[in-house]
């Protein structure tokens, strides 16, 4: 009876064996923290190309690259010898990625002057593997605690903080457990644990924290596993690259290579006994041991690791009172990269999207994203830096609970594929992505709609398109709305009287914008809209050509990438491709392309977008250094609730969004708060593509107009303009407003001897105006 009843336990047991035992091979398929690692883009090397990040050094640093002195090199090192760099590189967690080449790569102060394989071959490129953004785990996301090894001081200092006889027990120390209940009973509590750190690592991914009789029993037998299947180096490398150690800025810090950093702004092999023991000792209690929070009870625990590390025999004596008298020194707390969080929440939420449910939740996941991780350090940097900024000219205290919020999101103009994503100032205070899940209104960024549904002549059935100089009235306008009556402003209250259509969105004219829609009709206005990517609910009321239906950045980023391609609509994907443990590939994005404009009428929108930029109210970029083509929108609401600037080079499409979480005021416009984060961001990001002109489609031709009346210019017009027109709809008749010239030259005359001096400025202005294009 006693064996017919043990049957069925055995088999339970057994099952129950081979799925923890799944568990575990799984998980020492992937990284060291988490069940998904995160990547970015691969790092690319061209010849005649900036070198990626500004340093090829970095670079190497951030892939974990060493420097090796001589011999032959190993995959993963390089050397720096004759003008250039001789690199090795490691085979790429793509399956799909091409064969690692070793190669040599000459430099030219940033440029990467040129690249030759080991025989000579020149090449164009040398491919890198990515960087890994982050860990997916259970908790979340984390920071990938980096592939740099711990010096051998620090495990020393762990196995004498937490498991002196590691290399001596199967993964669980009876003994250890003996003194634990022991000091425990002796102390009336629990005082002392008797885990070894295969149980810890065990404990740390596989399990919740919940102390039960079965947990301990899952954590003993996952331990055994891990054994089992990796030896002794390969667990202390898991653990010591995975362990919590506290928080920086409300952020995990997971691992020794974060903490370094984030302790003591140092690489991890720089560390020292002294550093290396004091994390050691508060494993044990990250939180009840922080060092900036609880300075004497963790330099007290740094002091008996030391001395077991001492009585071990892995620090003589002398270098442990050394160690002993070192004071606590700190970093100062600083701002870490920790924007890739936000990419990794994203991940997260597309994995149950992408993937089966089973197949999410499979531990050793290789994510690939179309981030380039120094874009996205640098979108991080530019946000980081205006938001302080602008902290210390509100004079705001970090203590308060509101604080000023923005977003960034970049895309390729090529592909459409997220190149960085910024969802706020900081993680770790506030993880609500804002670049993709916040929804507010965009104000004057809407109003390229307005303009495309009057320039684009399929839009425009009755053939009342407009060109990009046609006349606008900028007057005030009375809207009937309901009980109500609307009556559209200019930000500066004033009225401009005529204007051509350029101006009228260079200056954001309000009413001339409103007149528009009103005239094209909101149904084709809210069509334009929702072709390009915007999504509902677009409400047909006049104040919709204003911006008062609510859209996310990544929308209306996407929605101008239509624009800067030219027409063609793409899917802005994050997620490239997924891989799972076993390296087999689970989800391929599919470039998904849609033709939503003509060539033409995209292009004429991109030519006013360029003047805002050169002349409108976006003309701050070019005061800072923005050169070549550069096309977008500032967008304002109502009481400067929201910020936005939303642009476009040939090399990126980029939005910008700043305001308060609850819609308070900032007192900022779209000029003063987010076109200066903009402005950082592309010329941090520029490329040798930054100065190539926007392509001209074959259906816009180019004649030489007077703005004023939209016709062909003559020599007596007092300005001429370059502008593009749609084949067909170009002028055909001279302007014929403006007299000849020495009736012209007469009345501005006329004017000095009435007006005064300046009637006389304009007069002589206009008069070597007209001479010079007599001559031209």
């Amino acid at each position: 009876m006693l064996a017919l009843a043990a049957v069925p336990i055995v088999a339970i047991g057994g099952v129950a064996i081979a799925r923890l035992d799944r568990q575990v091979r799984a998980y020492l398929a992937g990284p060291a923290l988490g069940a998904v690692r995160v990547y970015a883009a691969p790092t690319v090397l061209r010849r005649g190309a900036p070198v990626p990040g500004g340093s090829l050094a970095r670079k190497l640093a951030r892939l974990g690259y060493r420097q090796a002195e001589g011999g032959a090199l190993a995959a993963g090192t390089y050397r720096a010898a004759g003008g250039g760099v001789d690199i090795a590189p490691r085979p790429s967690p793509a399956p799909w990625a091409p064969a690692p080449t070793p190669a040599r790569v000459a430099l030219q102060g940033r440029q990467v002057a040129d690249i030759r394989a080991d025989d000579g071959t020149p090449l164009d490129k040398l491919e890198l593997e990515p960087e890994v953004l982050a860990t997916l785990g259970r908790g979340g996301g984390a920071l990938d605690a980096g592939a740099d090894p711990a010096p051998p001081v620090c495990r020393a200092a762990v196995l004498a903080a937490e498991d002196r006889r590691f290399f001596h027990h199967p993964g669980i120390d009876p003994s250890a457990v003996a003194r634990a209940l022991l000091a425990d009973l002796r102390a009336g509590g629990r005082r002392q644990g008797g885990s070894t750190l295969s149980q810890q690592l065990a404990k740390n991914v596989f399990l919740t924290p919940h102390r039960t009789l079965s947990r301990k029993v899952r954590e003993a037998m996952l331990a055994l596993l891990l054994e089992a299947h990796a030896t002794k180096e390969e667990i202390l490398r898991r653990y010591l690259a995975s362990v919590y150690l506290g928080e920086d800025g409300a952020v995990p810090i997971h691992g020794f290579a974060e903490a370094a950093e984030a302790y003591f702004a140092k690489p991890l092999g720089d560390l020292g006994p002294a550093e290396c023991a004091l994390l050691a000792g508060i494993i044990r209690s990250p939180n009840g041991l922080a060092p900036r929070q609880h300075g004497p009870e963790a330099l007290a625990r740094r002091n008996r690791v030391l001395a077991a590390m001492i009585e071990d025999g892995a620090l003589d004596a002398a270098a442990g009172q050394r160690a002993r008298a070192e004071p606590l020194r700190l970093a100062p707390p600083h701002a870490r990269a920790v924007g890739a969080l936000y990419v990794a929440d994203e991940v997260a939420r597309e994995l149950g999207r992408l993937l089966p449910a089973e197949a999410a939740r499979a531990p050793g996941l290789a994510v690939f994203t179309a981030v380039d991780a120094d874009a996205q350090r640098e979108a991080e940097h530019a946000v980081r830096r205006h938001l302080e900024a602008f902290d210390r000219a509100r004079g705001q205290r970090r203590r308060e609970t509101r604080r000023l919020q923005a977003a960034l999101i970049a895309l390729d103009p090529t592909s459409g594929r997220i190149r960085a994503l910024v969802g706020g100032r900081d993680y770790g205070s506030s993880p609500l992505d804002r670049a993709v899940r916040a929804r507010r209104q965009p104000g004057s960024a809407f109003k390229p709609f307005v303009y495309l549904a009057a320039l684009d002549p399929a839009r425009s059935p009755n053939g009342g398109a407009r060109t990009v100089v046609s006349p606008l009235e900028d007057t005030p306008l009375e809207v009937p709305a309901g009980a109500h009556v609307w009556r559209p402003v200019n930000y500066d209250g004033v009225f401009h009287g005529s204007v051509p259509v350029e101006d009228a969105l260079a200056e954001s004219l309000n009413a001339a914008t409103a007149r528009l829609a009103l005239d094209v009709g909101l149904e084709a206005v809210a069509g334009a809209a929702t072709d390009l990517g915007i999504g509902g609910p677009l409400p047909l009321v006049p104040s919709l050509a204003l911006g008062v239906a609510e859209t996310s950045l990544l929308d209306l980023t996407a929605a101008y990438g239509v624009f800067a391609s030219g027409g063609v609509k793409r899917t802005p994907d994050l997620v490239v491709a997924i891989t799972s443990s076993a390296g087999e590939t689970l989800y391929a994005a599919h470039a998904e392309e849609t033709r939503v404009l003509d060539p033409g009428a995209a292009y004429l929108v991109t030519h006013l977008l360029e003047r805002v930029v050169d002349t409108g109210t976006a003309r701050a970029a070019r005061r800072t250094g923005i050169e070549g083509p550069a096309a977008g929108k500032t967008g304002t609401t109502d009481d400067t609730r929201d910020a936005w600037f939303i642009g476009f080079t040939p090399e990126v499409i980029a939005g910008v969004w700043v305001g308060f979480d609850d819609g308070a005021p900032t007192g900022l416009t779209g000029a003063q708060g987010a076109l200066p984060v903009w402005i950082d961001f592309v010329r941090a990001t520029a490329g040798p593509g930054a100065t190539r002109p926007f392509d001209v489609p074959d259906d816009v031709v180019w004649r030489d107009v007077d703005p004023s009346t939209g016709l062909l210019a003559t020599a007596g017009c007092p300005e001429t303009r370059r502008e593009p027109f749609l084949a067909g709809t170009e002028p055909q008749r001279p302007c014929d407003r403006h007299r000849a010239l020495w009736t012209a030259v007469g009345t501005g005359v006329g004017d000095a001897l009435r007006g005064g001096g300046r009637a006389i400025e304009t007069g002589g202005r206009r008069l070597f105006g007209w001479v010079g294009r007599l001559f031209r």
